[in-house]
């Protein structure tokens, strides 16, 4: 996918509206994901199957959704980004309507698939519009508000999903309802974008990629991409089975914890407001050590206030993270910035997906451990291996 910033004057006034509404679908679209967490019990119970494989109410979902954001960035290239966002957001809004009608678990796990499939079309696209449409000054920050929208899903889609738990078939009706309006509003509010022309084949892309795995800075920064949507949804899901079995939360009580934790996304966007001149190394490995710092906190479970704390902590740390790496990825990447950030979402994905798994068989101390090795080894990946990042970094504010 390739990437071209537009010039500034041509940016519409309308840009802050445009963010608005990419934002909001930011949480909406990827929330489908998360959802399944609260979700998988009553799935398992619809379809008489076991909590394992109740996990793939989720796991079908992202596997696809990783797989499709390889596909969706070239797609834009040749089609343009506006018209792969409402194609998407129609395909999305069809396969939702679906999914609640599927007679086996079977067919439910392959609507799952299509439903993810179809969702992946929006953030590697939304990405590339707002790169290219955001102005030079507040592109670091824009990047960081449609991140922060991302990691929001994560917490929106598990409270959408306690509220719905009993009822669940009403998890996809009104969200199909959701993307059909959304569809509609891409298509009034975006700016058309060309197509065709230059675009790069679906093969060059991938010729691309193979150079970018070959290249160990990037490698490392796709390497330090897997623990961290994985470490979101683990940790959330741990403890929320904590919560629940340790000290009798119920699901309203669940809901305030994961309210309280979304207090934690304000940290990337006010960080990188205020300190992205450091550079994304900067953001990406603080933001590291601060979940890791959330992480560790987050073992000291006498009481379910630390924990609960921690949380927040956690989150503001990963928070961090998500815009570092994307920029990471500019500065080493400058000529195959498209290819390296749909690689990287779908990593980012692929990681979720493997946390849920991951976490509906371990306990809450073990799992904890575990993810605080995997964002230990990621922040070190990071520091050591993204030096170049920073003389990039301090080439391009020397060339402003």
């Amino acid at each position: 996918m390739t990437l071209t910033h537009a010039p500034e004057t041509a940016a519409r006034p309308d840009f802050g509206g445009q963010l608005a509404l990419l934002t909001a679908m930011a949480v909406a679209i990827p929330a489908q994901l998360y959802l399944a967490i609260p979700l998988a019990g009553p799935v398992g119970a619809r379809f008489g199957v076991d909590a394992g494989s109740a996990a793939w109410t989720g796991g079908a979902f992202s596997l696809a959704y990783a797989v499709g954001f390889l596909f969706f960035g070239p797609l834009s290239d040749r089609y343009g980004r506006r018209a792969v966002l409402v194609a998407g957001a129609l395909a999305l809004a069809a396969v939702s309507a679906l999914v609640p009608l599927a007679g086996s678990f079977a067919w439910f796990l392959a609507l799952r698939a299509l439903q993810g499939l179809a969702a992946a079309s929006f953030a590697p696209v939304a990405l590339a519009y707002v790169t290219e449409h955001a102005p030079a000054a507040r592109r670091p920050l824009v990047l960081s508000v449609l991140t922060t929208g991302l990691l929001g899903a994560g917490l929106a889609g598990q409270a959408f999903g306690q509220v719905v738990a009993g009822a669940w078939r009403w998890a996809f009706w009104p969200a199909a309802l959701l993307y059909l309006a959304a569809a509609l509003l891409f298509h009034r509010l975006l700016t058309p974008t060309p197509s065709g022309g230059s675009a790069p084949g679906p093969g060059t892309v991938l010729r691309a990629l193979g150079r970018l795995l070959r290249t160990p800075a990037v490698l490392a920064v796709f390497c330090s991409a897997l623990p961290v949507f994985g470490s979101f949804v683990a940790l959330y899901a741990v403890l929320g089975r904590l919560l629940g079995e340790e000290y009798g939360y119920s699901g309203t009580d669940l809901l305030g914890v994961q309210a309280l934790g979304a207090l934690g996304l304000v940290a990337g966007p006010l960080v990188s407001r205020y300190a992205g001149g450091r550079g994304p190394r900067f953001l990406a490995v603080s933001g590291f050590l601060t979940a890791l710092a959330g992480l560790l906190l987050a073992q000291v479970t006498a009481t379910p206030a630390v924990p609960i704390a921690a949380s927040v902590l956690f989150v503001a740390g990963i928070s961090l993270v998500v815009p570092g790496l994307v920029g990471l990825l500019g500065l080493l990447a400058p000529q195959a910035r498209g290819a390296a950030v749909s690689f990287n979402t779908a990593v980012l994905f692929l990681g979720a997906s493997l946390g849920q798994t991951l976490a509906a068989a371990t306990s809450y101390h073990r799992m904890g451990l575990l993810l605080a090795g995997a964002l230990l080894l990621a922040a070190g990946a990071v520091a050591a291996t993204a030096r170049l990042a920073d003389r990039n970094h301090e080439k391009n504010r020397a060339s402003r």
